[in-house]
């Protein structure tokens, strides 16, 4: 297997992990398909995600990658807007966060990133 499909095969499944994490506390949530230039997140959480629906882009990057806060945030943003454009909703109801794996970790130890801006406007 290439570094690059290895690489998808560990985002795969921290995706699904992440969704089935959310559907064990009783949340209503789902992986998201790629879209492409449209792409609308990884996971979306439905109902009771800080009062909001929140789109989630996951990381799990390996032991050399850098963490790009910045970088994942405004993806996170971008794909809330085509998530909340796609479906007629007001893109205030709809709030991007970033999940970032903890390496060795289970999926409650996560690191769940949100821009201040997206929680409290501004």
């Amino acid at each position: 297997m290439t570094t690059r499909k290895s690489h998808k095969a560990r985002g795969a499944t921290y995706e699904t992990d992440v969704r089935d994490w959310f559907r064990g506390h009783g949340y209503d949530s789902e992986r998201l398909a790629r879209t492409g230039a449209r792409d609308e997140g990884d996971v979306v959480v439905r109902s009771d995600f800080l009062a909001s629906i929140g789109v989630i882009e996951c990381k799990a990057p390996g032991a050399g990658n850098a963490i790009d806060l910045s970088g994942w945030t405004k993806e996170a943003q971008l794909e809330a807007t085509h998530y909340a454009e796609a479906r007629g909703l007001d893109k205030g109801k709809v709030l991007p966060a970033v999940l970032i794996k903890a390496r060795g970790k289970s999926i409650a130890d996560s690191y769940l990133v949100l821009r201040l801006g997206d929680v409290f406007g501004g």
